[in-house]
């Protein structure tokens, strides 16, 4: 299936990778078709409608492979008739490298913060919900309004009675408008959020229910935009930074009771948990578990309920030893979350345009996909490489490489030639780190020695690492030349996928971009009011992050998700990411059918 001079070489790598963990992209492995945009689920809310109890053979969903998500079972459509209490989960996670989402904007505390903490808003997940929209519902606040006609003020009022976990600090007492206040206060004076937060002009506890935001500019989005990241802490864990680290104490459906780091975390079920009836299940294990055949058979074992088949010829096969299986397949609508590496733009070696888009050029993605994804983004035209600007928003069907634009049409010759000019040779070559944890294998076996061959100006020499240290790298921003790209937390708006990433004073401008030209754009695209006119603004950012290549993506490969069907009201979502990173916060109104294992049923 290798094609051409591209990575024809590497070629027995990119198989061998394939049964070793090559899809721990820290998303499940997602990625796009060259299918135009998948269909909507009809959806209401997470916990679904009405319909009232149904009888045993209606509960679950019918076993077998899916196009997109299949839509809720009988009983998923109502929980509140059918859900049934008690039970262990089992479920893998990425391992944290602290507890505080404000010093890292990583999945990889956001999944116990799901558990643990709750946000203002959210936005919908689980069998019911929409996997192509983010459909904003209640959490803390039983409701929010914007409070003037220019989108500068907002009001969220609080439930009344939202306990915090009945442990130190906070020893159970009441989370009221002063807990969100000192969080807010906290976003806006430091951490990744603060670009989130530069907006608020001040921040008021009104009452104990009720929270006034004044903003400096106008931004309907606001509500939105907090929906995704902000998780609320309480005021105990805001004054102390370094307990902030340690522990996860909240108001969330579970409680933690362990983390035993490296190994695995612990959470009970909350029994006074703000949101009446949840959360179902009793006990969650998540196991730290990097291994992809390792977590095949967990699968296989019910050691895990879920799991993330290579192609469809790994579902087929799973199909023939699990009997309960459910398995989707569909494209990605989100934007890019880890799928290639991004330039140091403090180095002077990388403030070279021509370095940067000679290194692109000469990165063959169309070979790269036959040998990584199986050729899932094969058209006539290039396969897309995955950006870091959800797609939907911009385009009617799912793009195609020209989109991407001319440093992504591979041409070997014309990259060696910018690289020349540049002052480099094959004698005097750029010598190049590259770390990563997340696609280590593709990016060491695949893209690393495929721009090598190509282009003898450069030598990229990769090394692996674990996951809190890239994690760490990426926060601190101290990796010298290039590192394997992280986004972090889904956006629910197409600001959160470009502002804080690439404006000059963004909280997770990971590779120090400083470019007048985008910050202009980016500026303007915030206090645009005009939906065609801010849409147009997109445009010029997809444009400028394009030319620039600051980072550089390829393409992915089709979503494919799999689960046990004695699982219920479980669901990837398009747009919020997999269980493992991001959209784990169902939890709280999943529950485990009768018989299924671990149930006690």
């Amino acid at each position: 299936m290798l094609r051409g001079a591209g990575l024809a070489s590497v070629g027995l790598a990119g198989a061998a990778l394939i049964g070793c963990g090559g899809d721990e992209d820290g998303d499940g492995g997602g990625g796009d078709s060259p299918a135009t945009a998948a269909p909507t689920a009809a959806g209401t809310s997470t916990g679904g409608g009405g319909g009232g109890p149904v009888s045993a053979d209606q509960m679950r969903v019918a076993p077998g492979s899916y196009d997109f998500n299949p839509g809720p079972s009988a009983g998923e459509a109502d929980p509140a008739n059918n859900a049934k209490y008690g039970g262990e989960l089992y479920l893998r996670y990425l391992e944290p490298p602290r507890m505080d989402m404000n010093r890292t904007l990583s999945c990889t505390i956001y999944h116990t913060m799901n558990y643990t903490n709750n946000k203002l808003v959210r936005g919908k997940s689980g069998a019911s919900a929409d996997p192509n929209l983010v459909e904003i519902e209640p959490d803390l606040a039983e409701s929010w309004e914007m409070a003037n006609d220019d989108a500068t003020e907002f009001v969220f009022n609080l439930k009344k009675g939202v306990m915090t976990h009945d442990k130190a600090p906070t020893n159970g007492r009441e989370f009221t408008s002063e807990d969100v206040v000192a969080t807010m206060e906290l976003f806006k004076s430091q951490g990744p959020q603060k670009d989130v937060y530069a907006p608020v002009e001040s921040v008021e506890a009104v009452d104990p229910y009720t929270v006034r935001v004044k903003l400096s500019q106008p931004l309907a989005d606001f509500p939105t935009n907090i929906s995704s990241w902000s998780f609320m802490f309480v005021k105990e864990l805001v004054d102390d930074e370094d307990l902030r680290q340690e522990i996860a104490v909240g108001t969330g459906p579970y409680i933690q009771e362990e983390w035993a780091k490296n190994e695995r975390s612990v959470f009970q079920r909350n029994p006074n948990y703000h949101e009446e009836g949840l959360p179902y299940l009793d006990t969650l294990y998540a196991q730290t578990q990097n291994d992809s055949n390792v977590r095949r058979a967990g699968f296989l074992t019910d050691d895990f309920f879920d799991n993330y088949p290579r192609d469809q010829a790994d579902i087929d096969d799973l199909a023939n030893s699990v009997d309960d299986m459910v398995a989707a397949t569909f494209p990605r609508t989100r934007g890019a979350n880890v799928n290639g590496f991004q330039f140091q733009m403090n180095n002077p070696t990388f403030q070279d345009d021509r370095v940067r888009q000679g290194i692109s050029k000469a990165f063959d993605r169309n070979e790269y996909d036959l040998a990584r994804n199986s050729g899932d983004n094969q058209n006539a035209n290039g396969p897309y490489s995955n950006a870091p600007m959800p797609w939907p928003y911009l385009f009617d069907e799912y793009p195609d490489a020209r989109s991407n634009g001319q440093w992504y049409d591979f041409d070997a010759a014309e990259g060696r030639k910018m690289l020349q000019a540049a002052g480099y040779s094959e004698d005097s070559p750029l010598d190049i780190e590259m770390k990563s944890y997340y696609y280590a294998n593709e990016l060491s076996e695949l893209v690393a020695p495929g721009i090598n061959q190509n282009l003898p100006e450069v030598n990229i020499k990769f090394e692996r690492v674990d996951n809190p240290t890239h994690v760490t790298l990426m926060s601190d921003r101290n990796f010298p030349d290039t590192v394997g790209f992280l986004w972090g937390p889904a956006g629910y708006s197409m600001d959160q996928w470009i502002y804080p990433f690439y404006h000059s004073k963004g909280g997770t401008n990971y590779g120090n971009v400083n470019d007048p030209t985008l910050d202009g754009l980016l500026e303007n695209q915030r206090t645009e009011a005009d939906p065609d006119a801010q849409k147009d603004l997109w445009k010029q950012v997809w444009d400028r992050i394009h030319d620039k290549v600051y980072q550089a993506w390829f393409p992915e490969p089709l979503v494919r998700v799999a689960w046990h069907n004695y699982v219920m009201n479980h669901r990837y979502h398009g747009l919020m990411g997999s269980f493992v990173c991001y959209s784990n916060d169902q939890v709280r109104s999943m529950w485990l059918d009768d018989g299924a294992p671990n149930s006690g049923r």
